[in-house]
């Protein structure tokens, strides 16, 4: 997990949509989509819900969501 896999977590979460998060990163939306990929796999778990038009955090997303937060401010 690196910092800037986090950010990308956040920026999903906030944006709600990798598409938007993406543009908000500066990145294309598959290297946002691959970046938390990686992350689910090191956490070991699904981080968001998706459907068709957003996204939503599971049980697992929700406990970073915290984590995250202060080690970005951090």
């Amino acid at each position: 997990m690196d910092l800037l896999q986090l950010e990308h977590f956040l920026a999903v979460v906030e944006e709600g949509t990798f598409t938007r998060a993406a543009e908000r990163m500066s990145r294309t939306q598959p290297a946002v989509s691959q970046s938390i990929k990686k992350l689910e796999e090191e956490i070991g778990g699904q981080l968001f819900a998706r459907d068709l038009h957003d996204v939503s955090l599971t049980e697992a997303g929700k406990t970073l969501l915290e984590y995250a937060r202060k080690m970005v401010r951090a």
